[in-house]
């Protein structure tokens, strides 16, 4: 390895770990979106379809919290990320049913 890439800020991307974070960071949030729009599909107008939206968040949120503390040591900036826009996006996917 040459000493410039050594001393390039950031972190590759050839870890399986950063992989594996994106890959599982995604997969949650889409699984909560499926859940949560076939809960709404089956039972329209129905608190039951809150109720499994809701239930979907707090789940999809647990599990990337384990995914976090399943990173190595030096946690990728990039891994993170992915895992925080999962979570946002699985925060604004279950705020609607909050709120309505």
């Amino acid at each position: 390895m040459s000493e410039a890439k050594n001393n390039e800020l950031g972190e590759p991307i050839d870890h399986p770990s950063i992989y594996r974070a994106l890959l599982i960071a995604f997969l949650i949030w889409s699984a909560h979106f499926a859940l949560s729009y076939a809960g709404v599909l089956v039972f329209p107008d129905d608190g039951v379809a809150r109720i499994i939206a809701i239930s979907a968040g707090l789940i999809a949120i647990a599990a990337l919290v384990v995914q976090v503390r399943r990173l190595p040591a030096p946690r990728s900036p990039l891994a993170l990320g992915a895992l925080g826009l999962g979570a946002a996006g699985v925060i604004f996917g279950t705020f609607p049913a909050i709120v309505g």
